[in-house]
């Protein structure tokens, strides 16, 4: 399943999150050099992958709690995953 890069970039992985955040850009991007996908860091369930150069990535980042710039990549195939998920919830509340 894949959605559209609105979808990508509307959805939010860390809507909730009570960390100030202001600066934010968010965008999709082709990454040019190996970047870690910040879904495959979860120490948990995380597999560890990498975005290879040329493929499309989310790609976010923002002042947080005015202290530090923070920013990450996820995989498109990764936030399928995660808007599946999110979507199927949304639907099933309906």
């Amino acid at each position: 399943m894949t959605h559209s890069d609105a979808d990508y970039i509307r959805f939010d992985p860390f809507e909730g999150d009570e960390a100030e955040i202001k600066c934010r850009s968010v965008r999709l991007v082709k990454v040019r050099k190996p970047q870690s996908c910040f879904f495959g860091m979860e120490p948990l369930h995380g597999d560890q992958h990498v975005i290879r150069p040329g493929e499309r990535a989310r790609y976010e980042k923002a002042l947080i709690d005015g202290s530090f710039w923070g920013r990450y990549y996820v995989c498109l195939p990764c936030m399928d995953k995660w808007l599946a998920d999110v979507l199927g919830d949304i639907e099933e509340a309906t």
